[in-house]
């Protein structure tokens, strides 16, 4: 009786991963064990969980168990002995019938940024599309690279490459762990490091869950346990319990066991700006609990005993605004716009090509006695030749005016109402007698300053330095997200912006999705063009610039949550 072999049942989920890590498990008690097939018997149960079968819920939306419940309902009712979890899977709280009873050697535990073109996080342009699941990475995300959309991935590693490779975004981010097990490459410099993008508690771990009555498979499973990943999880876990985290929680948590002592980084977001809140502690190696429990502690104080479940209810409520202006131009909107149940997402329907200006222009400009400007595009695509220009600046509105301060230029004069404004301003406190006058410009423009100058006598010069092209399609995650009812406004600060948008609308037939979309305009002459739209509301702006389009905003996000 003695000489029978026990039978040991391990469950996991079926993805290569899954399965990939319990052969970690069982070559690690070959090691251990030599004569291990003449004692046990070893079967893999493979194991369709809540989150292999709903392929669309979103993970940071009650997920808790996602991937766990349904082995460990197996386990506890004995239909398995064993259960094989990655430990950042596993709730922070679990059932008091089961016991983690073993750690295997924790891999790299930090995240890795993928791309087609070998672009690193900071590299990426703006405008590019991230794709991850996890919430923590996409507020990590919007932190470090506002600029870029992240945009929702689901499926297994060899999914989400595939995804990747077929160019569907053009980036992702991976945990290392997954890649080194299952054979994939990655870029040594595009490892993200702990220190701005702190991983999730239990990343890079396996953790062994038996039975907590089950002494036998206990004491099996403990002879491949790794102290150093034991305590690190401990600690990480312990955390996570006190503030009631899971995965579904943008909070990072990353013990690391130095000799005798435990770093531990953690990180959280800010509701009030989106900010990443970080912080680090040391701690004895005997008492990994007692650190993670005290650093929860202190953020329940920081940020509110309930701040996981009001993160929650915010993301429910939160709104997104479709930035159709090219860049830098979004970029600088989304930092004037400093609310924090607002995202965006950023799609150009028009670009800013610089254009070529030669020596003798540029000399032009800088012996010019004045000079006019009518956006900030024609002073951003100048400013390297008038670094030391002394002399009046005419421009229109207060966005114009900030990019002349902004790159110190001094006697700067701003018409705040329109390019007519403008040219009487001109008229009225410039005589054609002062001297030569050079209109720096886009290609297209409204109103032909220059020409209607040289008729009332002036000598001025148009020099152009910039164009704008139409974009000619949406991308195919744009279209998505009107369809999918993911954006709630749509802003329009030009024309030929608005122009361009009635034709990429009409050419994918998407008039019917926009009856759930507020149209925000920056004119009324904008408003006419789009009014043919089927818009849920249209609102303009108080004042033609970037501050009253933030005034708009504020308003209406008070009205949202009336």
């Amino acid at each position: 009786m003695s000489n029978r072999i026990k039978q040991i049942k391990i469950g996991t989920r079926e993805s290569k991963l899954a399965l990939a890590q319990v052969h970690l498990l069982i070559d690690a008690l070959k090691k251990k064990i030599p004569n291990l097939q003449k004692k046990y018997s070893l079967r893999i149960i493979k194991i369709k969980t809540k989150g292999d079968i709903n392929k669309t819920k979103i993970l940071h939306s009650g997920f808790k168990g996602f991937f766990t419940k349904k082995i460990d309902d197996l386990l506890i009712s004995r239909k398995i002995d064993i259960a094989v979890h990655s430990a950042k899977d596993i709730p922070s709280k679990i059932s008091k019938k089961i016991v983690l009873s073993s750690f295997l050697t924790r891999e790299d535990p930090r995240d890795v940024f993928l791309s087609n073109d070998n672009y690193s996080v900071k590299d990426l342009p703006e405008g590019k599309i991230i794709g991850t699941s996890s919430i923590r990475r996409t507020k990590q995300i919007n932190f470090l690279r506002p600029g870029l959309n992240v945009e929702y991935l689901r499926g297994n590693v060899e999914t989400r490459i595939k995804k990747l490779k077929k160019r569907k975004y053009d980036g992702i981010i991976l945990a290392i762990a997954g890649l080194k097990r299952l054979g994939f490459d990655y870029k040594k410099k595009n490892i993200l490091r702990i220190k701005n993008f702190i991983p999730s508690g239990g990343q890079g771990a396996i953790a062994i869950a038996t039975r907590k009555k089950d002494f036998d498979t206990i004491n099996l499973v403990k002879k491949v346990n790794h102290k150093k990943t034991e305590i690190e999880v401990k600690t990480e876990r312990s955390f996570l319990g006190e503030i009631d985290a899971d995965c579904d929680s943008p909070i990072g948590a990353n013990a690391n066991v130095n000799k005798n002592k435990v770093n531990f980084f953690v990180s959280v977001p800010s509701l009030r700006n989106g900010k990443i809140y970080s912080l680090k502690k040391r701690g004895s190696v005997n008492n990994p609990e007692a650190l993670g429990k005290k650093v929860g502690s202190f953020i329940k104080k920081k940020f509110g005993k309930n701040f996981l479940q009001k993160f929650k209810t915010f993301e429910q409520k939160k709104f997104t605004i479709l930035l159709t202006r090219p860049y830098p131009q979004s970029e600088e909107l989304i930092k004037d716009i400093n609310l924090k149940n607002i995202s965006f997402y950023i799609s150009p329907l028009l670009t800013v090509k610089k254009m070529k200006v030669s020596n003798d222009q540029k000399k032009e400009v800088t012996n010019s006695d004045a000079i006019i400007f009518t956006s900030p595009n024609a002073v951003n695509h100048s400013k390297d030749y008038l670094k030391s220009y002394t002399k009046k600046i005419y421009c229109v509105g207060k966005d114009t005016k900030n990019a002349c301060t902004k790159i110190k230029l001094n006697k700067v004069i701003s018409s705040d109402g329109n390019v007519e404004q403008l040219i009487k301003f001109i008229i009225r406190s410039f005589k054609p007698i002062k001297g030569k006058l050079i209109y720096l410009s886009g290609k297209e423009i409204t109103k032909n300053i220059d020409v209607i100058l040289k008729k009332k006598g002036y000598s001025i010069k148009k020099i152009i330095v910039y164009k704008t092209e139409y974009v000619k399609q949406f991308t195919k995650n744009t279209i998505n997200f009107i369809k999918t009812k993911k954006i709630n406004f749509i802003t329009f600060f030009s024309s030929r912006t608005a122009n361009n948008f009635n034709l990429i609308i009409k050419k994918n037939e998407l008039e019917i999705y926009l009856q759930n979309i507020t149209c925000i305009c920056l004119s009324q002459k904008i408003k006419k063009i789009l009014k043919n739209n089927l818009f849920q509301k249209t609102h303009v702006c108080s004042t033609p610039d970037r501050a009253g389009f933030v005034k708009t905003i504020n308003f209406l996000n008070k009205e949202l949550k009336k």
